[in-house]
């Protein structure tokens, strides 16, 4: 018995449903296309400008886990909704972008974990660090926003299995990530700007974090 690990042990799923975007002032709103049956519907947002404070899915207020500031956002709700589905919310100017995902297969609807970091300034390096407790077998999903990249896709996060990233207007990199099956304890992702666009600083990016992880 040594190695059972029991019902608990088994690993969320986790699928990505769709991106919304805009490149002007407000919310990007949109639609995004959900399965049927119950389970946690995760939407990241990325927003510069006016910071966010709300996220609806259809009706429903979604729940925020982690807040950095406004800017960088993981909401979630537990949902039977399927089908197309309207989201919407507060905050932006000028770019600002949505990720969704869907977890099944899980333990708790609420997080085990969630947290946030920030970059001290715009010429400290390309890279940021953001740590969160993991349970086994569980699921992160992050929120990230830096500075744009030239060319385009130039963000990595370390230990992710799945990252989606879009480059706005010569001006901001929005990217969203994945990391199922996580060890149990302290995971690190690290963001990484690898090609510098227009930064406001030659010697760096500030990038806004934000994740939160499920079993």
């Amino acid at each position: 018995f040594t190695d059972y690990r029991g019902i608990s042990a088994a690993a969320p799923s986790v699928s990505y449903r769709g991106r919304t975007l805009t490149t002007s002032n407000g919310f990007p709103a949109g639609y995004v296309s959900l399965s049927s049956g119950t389970k946690i519907v995760v939407v990241t947002l990325q927003s510069p400008g006016y910071a966010n404070s709300y996220i609806n899915l259809g009706s429903s207020a979604m729940t925020k886990a982690a807040d950095q500031d406004g800017r960088a956002m993981v909401y979630y709700l537990e949902t039977s909704a399927s089908g197309s589905q309207y989201i919407s919310g507060n905050g932006g100017s000028g770019r600002n972008v949505t990720h969704t995902f869907e977890i099944t297969g899980y333990n708790s609807a609420t997080p085990s974990a969630t947290a946030v970091a920030v970059s001290a300034n715009n010429y400290s390096g390309f890279t940021k660090d953001i740590s969160i407790t993991c349970q086994y077998n569980g699921v992160t999903i992050g929120s990230g926003l830096c500075e744009d990249t030239i060319p385009v896709n130039g963000v990595t996060v370390s230990n992710a299995d799945t990252l989606l990233q879009v480059d706005l207007e010569y001006a901001t990199n929005h990217y969203a990530w994945v990391d199922e099956n996580t060890p149990l304890g302290s995971r690190t992702y690290t963001a990484n700007q690898t090609t510098p666009g227009s930064n406001g600083n030659p010697n760096g990016t500030a990038h806004r974090l934000a994740v939160a992880h499920w079993k």
